[in-house]
C-alpha cells in the first residue's frame, strides 16, 4: 500500500504499479495528486486510482484514509468493489 499527502489530505492506493509491478511508494514521484511510476512513467490519480498515462491502463485500487488523534488509519475491506 502507498499513502500520499496531497496538501494535507491523505490518500492510499495499492503500492504496485498496475503496468509493471514497481513500487509507487519507493520508486514513484508525486506531483500534485498524480503519482508517476519510476519504471515506465505511467501515471495515476491518487484520488481516484485512474490510470492517466500510457503504458498504465488498469486503475489502482484506492482505500479510504482517516486521521484520528494524529494516526493514519487505512480502511482495507477485501469485499469492497474496486479495481
Amino acid at each position: 500500500m502507498a499513502v500520499y499527502n496531497v496538501n494535507g489530505v491523505f490518500y492510499a492506493t495499492d503500492d504496485a504499479c498496475s503496468h509493471g509491478n514497481a513500487s509507487l511508494a519507493d520508486e514513484g514521484t508525486l506531483v500534485g495528486d498524480v503519482v508517476e511510476c519510476g519504471w515506465h512513467h505511467g501515471c495515476f490519480s491518487v484520488i481516484t486510482g485512474e490510470a492517466l498515462r500510457f503504458p498504465a491502463l488498469t486503475p489502482l485500487r484506492t482505500y479510504p484514509v482517516l486521521v484520528e488523534e494524529g494516526d493514519l488509519l487505512v480502511e482495507v475491506d477485501d469485499m469492497r468493489d474496486s479495481p
